[in-house]
């Protein structure tokens, strides 16, 4: 891999900060590229145009393509998947022979599905490495790999950037390694963290008698994803004088990461075309507004996700940003599966989050919405608390209800669990924060 010099601001100038007239150009290029392979290949998406009456042929625009392509989702995957017997739910658009890994999603939204991969097939374009160079990473650093479900080669881009990954299990038990080897290493970023690894850290260090700030004082970025990092996990590394940088998943199509701006997760337009569209509906969105997150790949050649709905309420800008980068940017909101409607007010996990976190016995803000249907004459919320507080339950039960009802003007029914009994539903980081009973 080529490097830029280490006082570039940016790993690859051109790409980064190109007009919005050639952004557009490339990215009608690499569509028409892209879906004839798409609808050849990839059996869901075939069945998907056959039944609009829709080819390749029919797509010569952007505007074709928004009129005319049907949208795909997880669900039209899944049926796929279980009414073919096709464990990729017909997106693997290569002989499966030629896989190099098999990955999956979390599953913290529905059962896990399965993602082929194809390491370093079809130059893909350096998504992280674009990032993380922007962050203040270089050539000689150690980066902390805090990993989970989605490992692949992610070790390998940030070998292809001159650093030295360190590598580490997303597990709470993981965190009192991590501090030594920060200690030992002084990396110069971390990928990625969450809420409750935030709290397992604090632990670690009143354990072992360590201070936290010199633990982090080597990282210039410390990146978190997975879900929101709660306000009482973000004031602690805060005062431990650590610099954050949200990341997101661009419907399984790209990522998204924060620039040194914090304004907005930057994408890369030459990796992905993205549309925000009306939750329930086709319609586009205006720039800033809230909308449903559509993705379609344009490198992916293994699973190529066209019109792909992700369920996931951003918003989404295509002005410039203060860092100079020129490629759009989007806010994660929340998932429209996640809302349910209370005596008329929408609620989303969000809404309640900083709520639970501010009771100290809840502080490491693990909590569900237990949402039967996406109307409730009640909000019922299941609450993780410390095991110091198994006496004081009532006081609990008492202090989350009022904080609840601060937050959004409902009075909640509480069911108070111990933290353990929610950390056992899925990956420490993202547990389901929705369930249907």
């Amino acid at each position: 891999m080529n490097l830029p010099p280490a006082d570039s601001p940016y790993f690859s100038p051109a790409e980064e900060t190109m007009p919005r007239e050639r952004i557009e150009e490339l990215q009608l290029e690499l569509l028409l590229e892209m879906l004839p392979h798409a609808y050849e290949h990839a059996p869901v998406i075939r069945a998907a145009w056959e039944a609009a009456g829709v080819t390749p042929r029919d797509v010569r625009t952007v505007d074709d393509f928004r009129e005319r392509v049907p949208f795909v989702d997880k669900d039209a995957l899944r049926r796929f998947r279980d009414e073919r017997g096709d464990p990729f739910g017909g997106l693997c658009a290569v002989p499966p022979a030629e896989l190099t890994a098999v990955n999956s999603t979390s599953g913290t939204t529905g059962d896990p599905t399965l993602v082929p991969e194809q390491w370093g097939a079809g130059g893909r374009p350096a998504v992280i490495t674009r990032d993380f160079w922007g962050m203040g990473v270089r050539p000689g650093d150690h980066v902390a790999l805090v990993l989970f479900t989605f490992r692949g080669p992610v070790y390998g881009l940030f070998q292809g950037l001159g650093t030295v990954p360190v590598l580490f299990d997303f597990d709470p038990a993981e965190m009192p390694r991590l501090c030594e080897l920060s200690l030992r290493y002084r990396p110069r970023a971390l990928y990625n963290f969450g809420s409750v690894l935030v709290h397992a850290v604090r632990d670690a260090c009143e354990r072992r008698g360590l201070d936290p700030a010199d633990v982090f004082s080597s990282y210039r970025a410390v990146v978190y994803a997975g879900e929101p990092l709660g306000p009482r996990a973000r004031a602690l590394a805060q005062e431990w004088g650590v610099e954050l940088f949200e990341h997101t998943g661009v419907g399984d199509v790209t990522a998204a990461f924060e620039c040194h701006a914090h304004d907005g997760l930057h994408f890369w337009e030459d990796t992905a075309l993205v549309e925000c569209v009306e939750p329930d509906g086709r319609t586009p969105v205006p720039d800033g507004a809230r909308g449903e997150l559509v993705a379609t790949t344009l490198f992916n050649r293994v699973a190529p996700l066209v019109r792909y709905r992700s369920d996931d309420i951003v918003r989404v800008t295509r002005a410039p940003c203060r860092c100079g980068r020129t490629h759009a940017r989007m806010w994660p909101i929340g998932r429209k599966g996640d809302e349910v409607v209370v005596q008329g007010r929408p609620v989303l996990p969000v809404d309640v989050w900083g709520a639970v976190e501010s009771v100290d016995a809840c502080a490491m803000g693990l909590f569900q919405v237990i949402r039967p249907g996406p109307q409730a004459d009640r909000l019922r919320l299941r609450v993780g608390y410390a095991p110091a507080w198994d006496g004081r339950l009532g006081t609990v039960g008492d202090e989350v209800r009022a904080a609840v009802e601060a937050a959004t003007g409902i009075v909640p029914d509480v069911e108070l669990v111990p933290d353990a009994a929610l950390l056992r539903l899925g990956p420490p980081h993202k547990i389901p924060r929705v369930a249907p009973r």
